[in-house]
């Protein structure tokens, strides 16, 4: 993996590279890099979770559908 960190006059970023995937994460401000990367980390996974459970409700939601048509 290679990390570039690249700060401008207005914001700075992380430039994340491997072999699969690249991605820019724009950097806190007042924060070292690192920390700024590892909080954004744990803001994504918060919202991943809930996003899962949105869809696991949705599925649900098809589920309760599909027995009222058996049922009703």
């Amino acid at each position: 993996m290679n990390v570039r960190i690249q700060v401008g006059a207005e914001s700075a970023y992380a430039f994340i590279e491997d072999t699969t995937f690249n991605m820019d994460v724009r950097l806190s401000p007042g924060r070292a890099p690192a920390q700024s990367l590892r909080e954004s980390a744990a803001e994504l996974r918060e919202k991943a979770t809930r996003m899962v459970l949105q869809a696991e409700r949705m599925e649900n939601a098809a589920t309760c559908l599909l027995n009222q048509r058996v049922h009703g």
